[in-house]
């Protein structure tokens, strides 16, 4: 059989958007030489609450268990 591929389409167009990002990471500095490990942390973002809820919603960056 032969090949077929896709047609072909124009290029869409390309924008871009600025966007302020706000964070609260910064880097840690210990004392002692202490190994910390992949597993030792998680990295959650929060999103504002949903317009029927008052509480923020989080999705785990890590992945270091299932919420979904």
């Amino acid at each position: 059989l032969p090949v077929r591929l896709a047609d072909k389409i124009a290029p869409g167009i390309r924008k871009s958007e600025l966007l302020d990002v706000v964070t609260n990471v910064w880097g840690l500095i210990s004392h002692e030489n202490i190994p910390i490990y992949r597993y030792d942390f998680r990295v959650l973002e929060e999103y504002p609450p949903k317009k029927d809820s008052k509480e923020p919603s989080f999705k785990e960056v890590t992945k270091q268990v299932r919420n979904e």
